[in-house]
């Protein structure tokens, strides 16, 4: 049996139990996390920077952050300016994972100019593919 002393008291980071049991994410997703929780809130980075300070390459540091927003231990915002262009973005980390789910329209509801809702049925599509492949043939 084997126990743990932590004698660590002062510059420590506090991390989410359920962080470090989930087993979905990776450990390279898991230390980028951890590394952001232990900068202050209002810390600002940029991406050489930290795939710098963690010995990642920049497509290495996306794929990870993409890991922890898809498994919504991080959210994503992008900011835009007045004339409409993209900025930077704010991660908001959370301490447990949170789902968004995204908002789609609904296109069933939509109407045709006759207003009814034309969808093409199984034996049309059917049909069409039939006469394309015989085309191709001849």
């Amino acid at each position: 049996m084997n126990n743990v002393r932590n004698n660590i008291r002062k510059n420590f980071t506090i991390a989410p139990n359920e962080l470090i049991n989930d087993n979905n994410i990776t450990d390279r997703a898991r230390f980028l996390f951890i590394y952001m929780s232990s900068k202050p809130h209002d810390w600002v980075y940029y991406n050489r920077q930290l795939s710098n300070a963690l010995n990642y390459s920049i497509d290495t540091l996306r794929k990870y952050l993409k890991e922890l927003i898809v498994s919504g231990w991080i959210i994503k915002e992008k900011q835009k300016r007045t004339s409409g262009k993209f900025t930077s973005n704010t991660y908001i980390l959370n301490s447990e994972p949170v789902m968004i789910l995204p908002c789609r329209k609904n296109t069933d509801t939509v109407n045709f100019c006759d207003g009814k809702n034309k969808r093409l049925s199984n034996k049309e599509y059917t049909k069409k593919e039939n006469i394309k492949r015989k085309n191709l043939i001849i």
